[in-house]
């Protein structure tokens, strides 16, 4: 069965109801103009190749699927040779999306991508040319460019979707359909799209902040749960192997009538020191721990997208060896790395995910998985680990359903590497809810997770959210990590996550300053277009959060400013001139965005430099006493007494009349008279 066919039989169609089978011959696309393409449940014909209007609602009842190849033109003529010539091109294009492009079937969208369609054909069509010159000519491109002018950010992403899609099937077939052969002028678009979602304020509001309490409880308890299993990693590939090598061990008590000397179920567990890992997960039976390892493969998979930012398609194309370290100057830096498709022409091309030592936590648990499944698969092959997945499928001749009936052998799969296919996000999304409930009442939303998001966005309304109600399971979807990461990541050290901060202002800074090519191992990684939005939303949420302090200490505050900028502050806020500087959030951000102004927090205050202080080392700590950009409030006193008293404790340690105490001693006094000057003038405000 054509991938097509397929996927309407496992959905449930009947074999008399399905259209026509196709098979592609010698790589060239050559329908009958009588092939079926629909039909109605009596089984009569609906839609044929050589009709202008393909009418696919059958197969999709909530949607009423009607392709119109003539509607794009307006009134075009059947003696337009020109319109007929795209008219046939469209339709190869559709046909050869839906019967011959690999992978889960697009008909759910096959409606976005002749959307697509019709408007390349527009284009064409007013440029004189057909498709086929329209995607093939370089002297058409900067045709499709300007076109792009003027697109919304859902627009953009449907047209890139069409055409990523119609790159593969070029890739595959480079004769077979209408396509760009190389990826510029679809990576043209995606930036294009990173630009219009960051301008249309979409960044964020779109997608849930996990609130810090169920964030922190989600990574301890994966951290738990992952340390727990790879610590019995290696008893359970033991087990597996023995159960490979001997027909009676581990044996359910209704099998021990096959043999004379079994060791049962039970016994086996004990011996291999698995007693207490069975009887924490309830694993009585083999279906039990198989279903345990597959809870752990979502867990370590959940646990990479924590700490990467990556989305799901990228996590799932990681290989068995993908964690490597690289050292960078005097840094070793942790990274994971992946190949892009082959959307990027001329076969796959490395990329790399900067990350944390800790996310070997995850990997490892895939590892040993991956290591399992190979055991219980013959047709696996894990020879080259670069061709293994990291998170291969338990895929299985003894257990079959309707989603997988009509494959005759395991490596009849679809999967991006050669040692084994990969599990599908569709897998993981069936164990989601059993990860949930394995954490307990920790993940569950209580009012102050509520809060905490009002606090965030007071203009969403949060408890009108379905999956937002007190009491119930927060609804874990991979993409909220990324979101979360660059929330969190640009946030760190000020807000309130314990030792995590650490990680992640670690974590956040060695992502901005490496896929910002300021290092030696910069020109090592192809940043894709994923990392890069990415990048760009960490520092957008960075910018967020800058203008947030800027207001409550500045803007908002009651207290006197003091400092080179704080004084400048002060004396607009005093003529009332501070919010004509500042109008609002958004031409503050464009400021900063813009490295005209920054706000940041400083050891007595803050800091308003755009760039890298130059001035403050440990031997001179007052510093910024005398800097243009300090600002000083009520608060900096406060801070400047305590670092008066570490500094005497330290002066008194010196030799006196020491160049070292001497210093020591001047920054002492030039710290009491700027905590006197705040005082007094606090007091007079």
């Amino acid at each position: 069965m054509s991938s097509f066919n397929s996927y309407l039989y496992a959905s449930g169609v009947a074999e008399q109801f399905l259209p026509d089978e196709y098979r592609l011959q010698n790589h060239q696309l050559t329908v009958p103009a009588s092939f079926v393409l629909s039909r109605m449940k009596s089984g009569a014909i609906l839609s044929v190749y050589a009709d202008n209007v393909w009418d696919l609602s059958p197969y999709l009842p909530k949607c009423h699927c009607r392709l119109n190849f003539d509607s794009w033109l307006e009134n075009a003529r059947e003696d337009n040779f020109l319109f007929c010539q795209i008219r046939t091109e469209m339709k190869k294009i559709i046909f050869a999306l839906l019967y011959v492009k690999t992978g889960k079937s697009i008909i759910k969208s096959i409606e976005q991508r002749h959307l697509a369609l019709r408007q390349f054909a527009r284009l064409a069509y007013k440029n004189g040319c057909t498709l086929q010159q329209l995607f093939g000519d370089v002297a058409y491109l900067s045709k499709v460019n300007d076109a792009y002018a003027g697109l919304s950010y859902p627009t953009a992403l449907r047209i890139k979707a069409f055409l990523t899609d119609c790159f593969t099937l070029q890739q595959q077939y480079p004769s077979l359909i209408p396509a760009f052969s190389t990826y510029q002028p679809i990576e043209h678009l995606a930036k294009l799209a990173a630009q219009l979602r960051l301008r249309s304020g979409k960044v964020g509001p779109q997608t849930k902040v996990i609130p810090s309490r169920l964030y922190i409880a989600l990574i301890n308890a994966l951290a738990d749960k992952l340390n727990e299993f790879n610590q019995n990693a290696p008893a359970l590939l033991q087990w597996f192997q023995r159960i490979q090598q001997d027909a009676n061990f581990a044996l359910m008590p209704v099998e021990f009538k096959r043999a004379k000397r079994t060791i049962s179920f039970d016994d086996a567990r004990d011996l291999l020191g698995l007693t207490q890992l069975f009887e924490n997960h309830q694993i009585e039976k083999h279906a039990n721990l198989t279903r345990y390892m597959t809870i752990i493969q979502g867990m370590a998979k959940l646990w990479i997208h924590l700490f990467t930012g990556m989305r799901d398609n990228e996590v799932n194309q990681l290989s068995y060896d993908c964690y490597q370290t690289v050292q960078s100057n005097e840094h070793r830096v942790h990274v994971l790395m992946g190949y892009t498709s082959k959307l990027h022409g001329g076969g796959n091309k490395s990329t790399y995910w900067i990350t944390f030592e800790d996310i070997q936590f995850g990997v490892r648990a895939a590892q040993s998985i991956g290591e399992i499944y190979a055991l219980l698969n013959p047709h696996y092959d894990m020879s080259n680990p670069a061709e293994y997945p990291l998170f291969p499928t338990l895929y299985s001749q003894k257990h079959r359903n309707k989603n997988n009936r009509n494959i005759k052998n395991e490596t009849d799969f679809i999967s991006n590497f050669s040692g084994a296919p990969t599990r599908t996000q569709s897998n993981f999304n069936l164990y989601r809810s059993a990860i949930l409930t394995m954490f307990g009442k920790a993940l569950r939303i209580c009012e102050s997770d509520l809060a905490e998001l009002e606090a965030f966005d007071a203009f969403r309304n949060w408890r009108d959210e379905k999956d937002c109600q007190i009491g119930k399971y927060w609804n874990i979807c991979t993409h909220q990590f990324r979101r979360s990461l660059a929330v969190y990541g640009a946030r760190s050290g000020v807000i309130g996550l314990g030792a995590l901060s650490v990680q992640y202002k670690h974590l956040t800074e060695a992502m901005t300053l490496y896929y910002r090519g300021n290092s030696v191992f910069a020109p090592n990684i192809l940043a894709n277009d994923s990392q890069k939005e990415f990048i760009q939303e960490l520092e957008y949420q960075r910018l967020v959060h800058s203008y947030a302090q800027f207001e409550e200490g500045v803007i908002n505050s009651s207290s006197h400013l003091l400092g080179g900028a704080g004084t400048y502050l002060q004396r607009q806020k005093d003529r009332e001139q501070l919010l004509k500087v500042f109008p609002n959030r958004d031409a503050a951000i464009k400021r900063m965005k813009k490295g005209e102004i920054a706000y940041k927090s400083s050891l007595f205050g803050a800091c308003t430099n755009p760039d890298a202080c130059e001035k403050i080392s440990f031997t001179a700590i007052s510093s910024c006493l005398s800097c243009a950009h300090a600002v000083f409030d009520a608060g900096s006193a406060e801070k400047m007494q305590k670092v008066v008293q570490r500094i005497q404790r330290v002066r008194d340690t010196q030799a006196q009349g020491s160049l070292l105490y001497g210093q020591m001693d001047s920054d002492i006094m030039a710290l009491h008279k700027m905590i006197q000057k705040i005082q007094i003038l606090n007091i007079e405000a």
